[in-house]
């Protein structure tokens, strides 16, 4: 199974042959490389290292680190630094990414700042990663007052969605990567809705091909109008400006991709009145998140933490934080500025059930 993925200018490639695929783009176009991946998908990058040195690229190093939200932070990339140091990396040596949003994340951040720039590959092992994170070039790690507000764009020389890992995937990571691509089919490409709501997360990897492959492409469109994050691809941040408040307020209890889901609940309600919401919409953007497993309600939600968290999120602008609101399956507005009374009722709505007729 090989699916290409159009629109940027780099490959990006769904399959289940990453080894073999990482070892095509970097043959030729690097010295050699140096393999970090996840400790959990270590096996992944053992595979991608050996891939590498049968195809002639020398491997100086293949490591294996601790990811997740609350490792994301300074002190990884200033190991990942010293490692790369010790390694004899240099600037025409490849760095190679391998596990979920967060170490793609890091990785990406520490191969952009060592010798002001090593090329890399990421290769997402999580739905997640697949479909969102590992797609644009945004890299980075988070200071304890709020989610990326240190990072760089540092596009990657490919992208290589290694769906073999998804065997291993625990299903709580499948859901939380569906809350990603619900949120691009209501941003950016409403078929890929209908694609949600029929798709069963407990499918084997081949059978998420296309459907993260649709949802990569989608992404992928989105980026290519708007590199830099200055306006088209603010698109993308539906429901996040809620979903990254909500991570911090639970001390990162909630995950990424449950609060995603939360979040553009959340949005929803706001949109309502403002943007003309519809609330068919709504309804069916909750069908598919249920589908997948994801929760809707948050009981134990308490607003106001949710409120002091967004004050620093990086989205702000004036001082005043702003929010992407759905208007249209395909179609959100925003940056908007909202009252913190709407804000507020959006967070208390989280914890009741959408009864039906309600948001």
């Amino acid at each position: 199974m090989r699916i290409p993925v159009d629109g940027l200018p780099y490959p990006i490639i769904v399959s289940d042959a990453a080894p073999a695929e990482v070892a095509a783009i970097a043959q030729g176009a690097c010295n050699a490389a140096v393999v970090i991946s996840d400790r959990k998908v270590a096996s992944r990058g053992e595979a991608v290292a050996e891939a590498l040195q049968r195809s002639g690229t020398g491997v100086l190093a293949v490591l294996c680190i601790d990811a997740g939200e609350r490792r994301k932070r300074w002190k990884a990339v200033a190991g990942l630094h010293t490692a790369l140091l010790a390694s004899g990396a240099e600037r025409s040596s490849f760095v190679i990414a391998i596990g979920g949003g967060t170490l793609t994340d890091v990785v990406g951040f520490a191969a952009a700042t060592f010798m002001r720039g090593l090329p890399w590959l990421a290769v997402p092992t999580t739905v997640l990663g697949m479909v969102d994170a590992s797609i644009g070039g945004k890299t980075g790690v988070d200071l304890p007052e709020g989610k990326n507000l240190i990072g760089a764009f540092w596009q990657p020389a490919g992208v290589v969605a290694d769906l073999a890992a998804l065997e291993t995937l625990p299903a709580a990571d499948r859901r939380t990567g569906m809350a990603e691509i619900v949120k691009t089919a209501v941003a950016c490409d409403p078929s890929l809705l209908d694609a949600a709501e029929r798709f069963d997360i407990g499918q084997p990897p081949a059978d998420w091909a296309r459907i993260v492959a649709q949802s990569a492409a989608a992404k992928a469109q989105v980026v290519a109008r708007d590199p830099c994050d200055r306006g088209a691809r603010a698109a993308l941040n539906l429901g996040h400006t809620f979903a990254h408040a909500i991570e911090r307020a639970s001390n990162y209890r909630i995950g990424h991709g449950a609060a995603v889901a939360l979040g553009l609940r959340a949005a929803g309600v706001l949109a309502r009145e403002r943007t003309g919401w519809s609330h068919a919409d709504h309804r069916r953007v909750l069908r598919a998140l249920r589908r997948a497993g994801l929760r809707v309600r948050a009981t134990a939600l308490a607003g106001q933490p949710v409120l002091d968290a967004m004050r620093s999120d990086k989205k702000r602008r004036d001082g005043s934080v702003r929010f992407v609101l759905p208007v249209r399956l395909g179609e959100v507005e925003g940056p908007i500025e909202m009252p913190e009374s709407a804000v507020r009722d959006a967070l208390a709505a989280l914890q009741t059930l959408p009864v039906r007729g309600a948001w």
